[in-house]
C-alpha cells in the first residue's frame, strides 16, 4: 500500500485534472454501455410499427455510437493532460533524491540495475493510471450502467451479474497473489542482466585488452538460464488466470442468458431479449479487461516498488534544519581529532587527526596506499561525517554548513577525471554555471590546454565521448584542472593531478598551480614525490595516523617514513611493496 499511497500523493497535485478527466471519462463509457437498450427501443417500436418513432431511436443510437467516440478521444486527451506532468514530476523527483544520496550509496549501487528500476518504473506509472482511470473506472461505470438497466427488467438478472463479478474479482485476487511472487522474483533476474551488460558495456577496454568477448557472452548466458526459468514461471502464471476467468465468466453469462430466454414471451419482448444479451455479452469481455487490468496493476505495482523505494534510502550525511554560513571565506582548514570508522565493516581508517592548514598554504598528503589520504579529503567534502571529532572550514564546523555550500567553496581534481559524454565546452564550463567564453578559454590556457583545443576540428563543440574516452589521459587532467580553475575556490584539491602529463605539460602545469596558489589553499594527495618538493607542509601518514610533518627537506634529514619513502620511489620500488592497508579508501 505505500507504492499506491506514494502514487496518489504525488497525483494529488493534479485532482483538479483528474477529476475532469473522470467526469468526461464517465460520459463516455455510459454513451458506449447504453447501446443496447437503444436497441431494444428500436426493435420494439420497429415490431409494434411505429415507424418514425424506430427511425427517432436510431438517431439516438447513432448520437450514442458516434458521441461516444468523440468523448472518449477528450477523455484520453485530458488524461494525457494528468499523465504526462505526472510522470515527470516522479522522474525528476527520484532523480534529485539518487543524486542527493550519499557518496556510499552511489559506491555500492549497480549502474546498470538502477537503469532499469528507472525504466521500468517509469512505464509502470504510465501503466498504473492507464489501468486504474481509464479501464477499471470504465469497467466500473460499465458495471453500474448495466446492473441499472437489468434491476429494471429482472431483479434476480442483476443480482447473478453482481454475484458473478464478485466471484471473478476475488478468483483474480487469489490468483494475482502468486502472479505477483513470480514477478518479482523475474525481476530480479531481469535486473541482474541488465548490471551484467552495463558492467561489460563500461569495461569494453578492459574486456578488448583480454579478449574475452566470448567469456561475456557465457557470463551472460549462463545468467539468461536463471532468467528464462523465472520467466517461464511467470508468464505461465497468466494462462492459469485466462482459462480459469474464462471458465467463470463463461458459464456465468450462458446462466443469465438462460435466465433471459425462459422469460421470452412472459415478462420479457423481443427487444426485452436484444438489450440483455447486449448487456451481458458486452460485460462478458469487461470481465476479461478486468482480469487483464488488475494483472497489470498487480504487475505494475511489482515494478513500482523497487522505483519508489530509491526514496526510502536514508541520506546519512544530513544538511543541518538551520546552516551555518563563513562570513569570510579565507581557505583555513582544521582537523581535530578526527577519527573514521568504515560503517559497512566497522574497520578503522584514520584515528585521532590533529592538523591545521592555514589559508594559502599548500599541503601535500602522502603515505602508501590505504594510509588514509584520500579519506581526509572525503571527509573534507563530507562524502561521510567523521566517527569522531571535528572538520572546520573558516572556523565553521563542516557539519552545521549546508554540503552544497561547502563543496563550492572546494575543487577536487582527480587522479582519473570522468567526463560527461558531451562537448569539450560543456564538460569545461561544469565548473562554473553561466560562465563567459573569456572565462573558460582563460581556465583553459592556464590549464595548458587552450592550444590544443583550438588545433580540433570542432574546437570547443568536439565531443569526448562516453567518460571522456575520446581524450587521453593527460588531456582529460588538464581539461579536469581547468574546470577546477573556473570555479575559482578557495580551496584546490589535486589527486596527483599531473601524474598522466608529459614532462613538459606537467612543467606548465606547475607553473600555473604555482600562481594560483598564491591566493589559495592547496591540498595535494601525493603519488610522486617529486611533484610536492616545495609544498609549505608535507604530512606522513601511515595506518590512518599522522606520523611526520615537515617540508621536504626537514623530512628527508629526520630520516623517518618520508626518507624511507622518498628513497624507495627513487629506486623505483615503491610501487611493488605490499600495502599496509586495504584500499576501500584511497
Amino acid at each position: 500500500m505505500t507504492v499506491v499511497m506514494r502514487f496518489y500523493q504525488f497525483l494529488g497535485k493534479y485532482k483538479r485534472r483528474l477529476t475532469v478527466f473522470l467526469l468526461v471519462a464517465t460520459i463516455s463509457v455510459i454513451l458506449e454501455t447504453i447501446r443496447p437498450y437503444w436497441l431494444k427501443m428500436i426493435l420494439d417500436s420497429a415490431g409494434t410499427g411505429k415507424q418514425n418513432e424506430a427511425i427517432r431511436f436510431l438517431i439516438f443510437f447513432g448520437i450514442s455510437t458516434v458521441g461516444a467516440n468523440w468523448v472518449s478521444a477528450l477523455s484520453y486527451y485530458l488524461g494525457d493532460r494528468v499523465i504526462i506532468p505526472l510522470s515527470k514530476d516522479i522522474r525528476e523527483t527520484i532523480f534529485q533524491k539518487v543524486m542527493e544520496l550519499d557518496f556510499a550509496y552511489h559506491v555500492d549501487k549497480n549502474t546498470g540495475s538502477l537503469i532499469s528500476a528507472f525504466r521500468r518504473g517509469d512505464g509502470a506509472v504510465f501503466s498504473v493510471f492507464q489501468s486504474l482511470f481509464r479501464e477499471l473506472f470504465r469497467v466500473l461505470i460499465a458495471l453500474v450502467v448495466t446492473l441499472i438497466f437489468l434491476f429494471a427488467v429482472s431483479a434476480p438478472m442483476a443480482w447473478a451479474l453482481l454475484i458473478l463479478f464478485f466471484l471473478n474479482l476475488g478468483l483474480i485476487w487469489w490468483l494475482i497473489d502468486s502472479n505477483l511472487k513470480y514477478r518479482r522474483a523475474f525481476n530480479k533476474s531481469d535486473d541482474e542482466i541488465a548490471g551484467i551488460i552495463a558492467d561489460t558495456m563500461i569495461n569494453y577496454e578492459t574486456v578488448k585488452f583480454f579478449a574475452a568477448e566470448s567469456r561475456e557472452r557465457r557470463r551472460l548466458a549462463d545468467q539468461f538460464k536463471d532468467w528464462l526459468s523465472k520467466f517461464w514461471d511467470f508468464s505461465n502464471s497468466f494462462r492459469i488466470m485466462e482459462v480459469s476467468v474464462g471458465t467463470t465468466s463463461g458459464l456465468g453469462m450462458i446462466l443469465i442468458l438462460y435466465m433471459a430466454i425462459t422469460q421470452l414471451g412472459k415478462t420479457f419482448s423481443l427487444g426485452d431479449l436484444v438489450m440483455v444479451a447486449g448487456f451481458i455479452t458486452g460485460f462478458y469481455y469487461q470481465f476479461f479487461n478486468l482480469f487483464f487490468q488488475i494483472r497489470d496493476v498487480a504487475k505494475n505495482v511489482s515494478d513500482m516498488e523497487r522505483y519508489f523505494g530509491i526514496l526510502d534510502n536514508e541520506i546519512k550525511v544530513k544538511d543541518p534544519k538551520r546552516p551555518a554560513k563563513i562570513r569570510e571565506s579565507k581557505g583555513k582548514i582544521e582537523f581535530k581529532g578526527v577519527g573514521f570508522v568504515y560503517p559497512k565493516t566497522q574497520e578503522k581508517i584514520l584515528d585521532d587527526i590533529n592538523l591545521t592548514i592555514n589559508p594559502g598554504q599548500k599541503v601535500a598528503f602522502v603515505g602508501r596506499s590505504g594510509a588514509g589520504k584520500t579519506t581526509l579529503v572525503k571527509l573534507l567534502l563530507r562524502f561521510y561525517d567523521p566517527s569522531q571529532g571535528t572538520i572546520r572550514v573558516d572556523g565553521v564546523d563542516i557539519r552545521k554548513m549546508k554540503k552544497s555550500t561547502l563543496r563550492e567553496k572546494l575543487s577536487v581534481v582527480p587522479q582519473e577525471p570522468i567526463m560527461f559524454n558531451n562537448t569539450i565546452k560543456y564538460n569545461l564550463a561544469y565548473g562554473k554555471e553561466n560562465a563567459t567564453m573569456e572565462e573558460i578559454e582563460t581556465a583553459a590556457d592556464r590549464a595548458n590546454i587552450l592550444e590544443f583545443i583550438a588545433k580540433l576540428p570542432l574546437a570547443w563543440e568536439t565531443q569526448v565521448g562516453e567518460r571522456g574516452i575520446k581524450l587521453s589521459g593527460g588531456q582529460k587532467q588538464r581539461l579536469a584542472i581547468a574546470r577546477c580553475l573556473l570555479a575559482d575556490p578557495k580551496i584546490l584539491i589535486f589527486d596527483e593531478a599531473t601524474s598522466n602529463l608529459d614532462s613538459e605539460s606537467e612543467r606548465k602545469i606547475q607553473g600555473a598551480l604555482e600562481e594560483v596558489s598564491k591566493e589559495r589553499t592547496v591540498i595535494i594527495i601525493a603519488h610522486r614525490f617529486s611533484t610536492i618538493r616545495g609544498a609549505d607542509k608535507i604530512v606522513v601518514l601511515s595506518n590512518g595516523t599522522i606520523v611526520e610533518t615537515g617540508k621536504h627537506k626537514q623530512l628527508i634529514e629526520k630520516k623517518g617514513l618520508y626518507y624511507m619513502l622518498w628513497t624507495l620511489q627513487a629506486k623505483g620500488k615503491l610501487d611493488k611493496e605490499t600495502p599496509m592497508e586495504k584500499k576501500e579508501f584511497d
